[in-house]
């Protein structure tokens, strides 16, 4: 099997590598969906880029550090060039760091949280807003956390950026969902991860302190955000959903 533009719609997916993200690009491909992968470095999407292949699939692997404006504009640009097309923005990429109480973080990394976390979505949006629109169906998902509604200690900068994350997704919605392109938030929960091994090792707080074997797995977080993309419920524009409401579980039938 070999999707074409014609045939199926193109999905672009920042911190591709590894993790959720690796796991959403599989599931999409698993559905139909061509994804591009965007990655700090190429090489670490290797094995991603080769379960794609497995599927039938030719996946496009782009070099991209969300927080730069001229990155975001080329990932998108590659896309269009590869595919003509660019349907779905999910919004991955992330960082935890810097973790430690207000005061006694360095500044600069705090900047760089905001900046990857919050900043970087926002350019990926405005580099790919008028592929989206142009589509029949534009959709942008950003991944988020609880920790945007409830501060955590030693979490200012993770909980303030993502907490403004959620604040554009309401506003795409707002603005842009008139002229049908959909926006959701999805807060994965708890997830094995690269993130959260950094996160039990630092020890700041109670999350730190969750049982490896009771996190959750990046497949089931995936399935979540693939049916999002691939069903678009109008229903739900705008809002940051979590994986934690039973209903919409049942309603995606990701346990099934």
């Amino acid at each position: 099997m070999s999707l074409t533009p014609s045939s199926a719609r193109v999905a672009l997916v920042t911190g591709a590598s590894r993790g959720i993200g690796a796991a959403v690009v599989i599931e999409l491909a698993c559905q139909g969906i061509v994804p591009v992968l965007a990655v700090r470095r190429p090489e670490t999407a290797r094995a991603t880029a080769s379960a794609v292949q497995a599927l039938g699939i030719d996946p496009l692997v782009v070099a991209c550090h969300v927080e730069n404006a001229d990155e975001a504009r080329a990932a998108v640009a590659a896309t269009l060039k590869r595919h003509g097309r660019l349907d779905i923005l999910i919004n991955n990429a992330g960082v935890v760091d810097p973790m430690g109480p207000v005061g006694a973080v360095d500044v600069n990394e705090w900047d760089r949280a905001i900046r990857i976390n919050l900043t970087g979505p926002y350019l990926m949006v405005d580099a790919a807003l008028s592929a989206l629109r142009a589509s029949p169906a534009g959709t942008v998902i950003n991944v988020s956390t609880g920790a945007a509604h409830a501060p955590r200690t030693g979490w200012s900068a993770y909980c303030s950026s993502k907490a403004g994350l959620v604040m554009l997704t309401h506003c795409l919605a707002l603005e842009w969902g008139p002229e049908g392109v959909a926006a959701f938030g999805l807060q994965p929960g708890m997830v094995d991860t690269d993130m959260q091994s950094a996160i039990r090792a630092a020890q700041v707080n109670e999350v730190s302190r969750v049982p490896r074997q009771q996190l959750g797995k990046p497949e089931r977080a995936a399935r979540l955000i693939a049916w999002l993309a691939n069903q678009r419920p109008m229903d739900l524009n705008g809002q940051d959903l979590s994986i934690r409401d039973a209903e919409l579980v049942k309603r995606a039938g990701i346990d099934a």
